[in-house]
């Protein structure tokens, strides 16, 4: 049996102890202890737990929000990290070791999983890598919580020929896929009603709705669920937007009153869900004119900020799309992140009939000059703008290249508080500006599957690797941009560098034959490296 057969099966003794990356604090300085990995006992698993070997594990930027933010982020709710610390780590493919009493029916060791990072148990949204400590460590520990959440488990099983790298990139791309596929409700709330506000004249059919003409001064005090504008004015859509609830819809029925702008927390859209839809003068035709969540078949696709980790992911689901654009437009501040990206891609653009065009900031004086040359590559408007850069400016810069009837994908996630100035009459015209945070399990099968299928390579978006020790150089090196694409750790060989996918040929020349078209990283050299150097 090979050294990877070997590995597959899991069955060999287990070490007493392993390492991990815990996180004691806000800033790097409280990533790990003496800059490297924690010691931990590898204790036998509780009767409500399951212990997994972590076999790959991708770094996120979201890892670095926490590094950031410490116990001050969102989903640590105030944890007090110096006496309870978390292990960072959510995008992780994993191998079952050891069962405990109560799971001894329904796991095995060797079986393989990907872990679901967005996890609800009993109503509670927790997060794997976040509350639940996560994977950048050589083992993990998983109990109900994942095992038996609100959705059932939280783990899907991964076939034995795939790739541990392959199926770890799963996570990040079911973030992709998730902003593609929101089907969220486009007409008010009826079964059960919503608080509901209307202004102006119409739609007796909302009974229970509270009703003002012209004047605000009236309306009484809380937020709503839906509020339909008929005519609106500037000034009332900007007044009305911070009363909409989570999840809240405004409805902007008819051309608006006169020209001007509206200031629109982006935050909230992404994070809460706020949509403002137009488009039509009755629901009916709003509903119509903002249905769509893909990108438009045959139409012109702009992705600002798109030579990054995520932003490659964007461009080659774009490209390989079976109805997909026939333009695809990426922007981004490196040349040489640009040029990477269409090694990746631009040979498979060309043999699906594709044009793509790169644009570079350093190729341009100002960024007024730049936007124009982006704005005159749209041929009259992008149909779909995908905005992988956190920054709500960008929306503002966005809109006047949207065609009508637009997609505005705001990926990146953008604080709650950033707002953007927004032309009401953008809105009227169907532009549907809309955002996404995290993913669904169905997402992640979605994925999956299509990694299993070989219908989507998950590794072309990889662009460096190394071994656990070398974590805390490659989150430092994913916050400075330092690699135009994925970082992939294997915690279970520690020592080996962190190193460029260019680097590999000269650095680890036993894999040099093994990696694929242009470089990429593959599963066969994957297994290479497990063979010779685990």
């Amino acid at each position: 049996m090979s050294k990877i057969d070997d590995y597959k099966q899991a069955e060999g003794p287990l070490p007493q102890d392993y390492r991990a990356w815990e996180i004691f604090g806000a800033g790097f300085d409280n990533v790990g202890k003496d800059d490297g990995p924690t010691p931990q006992e590898l204790r036998e698993p509780a009767a409500n737990e399951i212990l997994l070997r972590v076999d790959a594990l991708g770094l996120c930027l979201s890892d670095i929000k926490i590094i950031n933010l410490g116990g001050e982020h969102p989903r640590l709710r105030g944890r007090d990290l110096s006496t309870d610390p978390t292990v960072l780590g959510h995008e992780c493919s994993a191998t079952v070791v050891k069962v405990g009493e109560q799971w001894k029916e329904k796991f095995h060791p060797g079986e393989r999983f990907i872990i679901q990072a967005d996890i609800y148990y009993k109503g509670e949204g927790i997060a794997f890598g976040y509350q639940i400590r996560g994977g950048l460590a050589q083992y993990c520990y998983l109990d109900e919580r994942a095992l038996d959440g609100d959705e059932g488990c939280y783990l899907l099983p991964v076939k034995r020929e795939t790739g541990y790298s392959q199926a770890a990139l799963s996570e990040p791309w079911a973030c992709v896929e998730m902003s593609y596929a929101l089907h969220e409700r486009m007409v008010p709330l009826t079964n059960p009603p919503g608080k509901m506000l209307i202004v102006g004249e119409g739609h007796p059919e909302f009974a229970h709705a509270v009703r003002v003409k012209d004047s605000l001064e009236r309306l009484p005090e809380g937020n709503f669920d839906d509020i339909i504008i008929v005519q609106p004015s500037p000034e009332t859509v900007h007044a009305l937007a911070p009363r909409l609830r989570k999840n809240g819809v405004m409805f902007l029925l008819g051309k608006p009153t006169s020209d001007g702008d509206v200031v629109l927390d982006i935050g909230r859209i992404h994070y809460e869900g706020i949509r403002y839809y137009g488009g039509g003068a009755d629901l009916a035709q709003v509903a119509a004119a903002v249905r769509r969540y893909d990108l438009k078949p045959g139409g012109s696709a702009l992705f600002i900020g798109g030579a990054g980790p995520m932003g490659q992911m964007h461009v080659q689901r774009s490209i390989e799309m079976e109805w997909g654009p026939k333009r695809v437009i990426v922007t981004g501040l490196e040349t040489s992140r640009l040029r990477h990206l269409e090694s990746r891609f631009g040979d498979m653009a060309k043999e699906r009939g594709i044009s793509m065009i790169t644009v570079s900031r350093e190729d341009y004086p100002t960024n007024e000059a730049m936007d124009e040359a982006v704005r005159a590559l749209g041929e009259g408007g992008y149909s779909d703008i995908i905005v992988i850069a956190p920054s709500a400016a960008i929306v503002t810069g966005a809109l006047p290249m949207a065609a009508s009837g637009a997609l505005i994908n705001v990926f990146a996630g953008v604080n709650t508080g950033q707002t953007a100035k927004v032309r009401l009459a953008d809105l009227c015209r169907g532009i549907k500006i809309y955002g996404s945070s995290g993913s669904r399990i169905s997402d992640l099968r979605t994925i999956l599957q299509k990694v299993e299928k070989k219908t989507l390579n998950t590794n072309l978006s990889i662009a460096a690797i190394g071994g656990l020790k070398a974590a805390k150089e490659g989150l430092k090196g994913l916050r400075d941009a330092r690699f135009p694409g994925k970082t992939v750790i294997y915690p279970q060989i520690p020592d080996l560098p962190l190193m460029g996918i260019e680097e590999i040929p000269e650095r680890l020349p036993e894999l040099k034959d093994k990696l694929g078209p242009g470089g990429a990283w593959t599963k066969e050299a994957e297994q290479a490296l497990i063979e010779k150097h685990l």
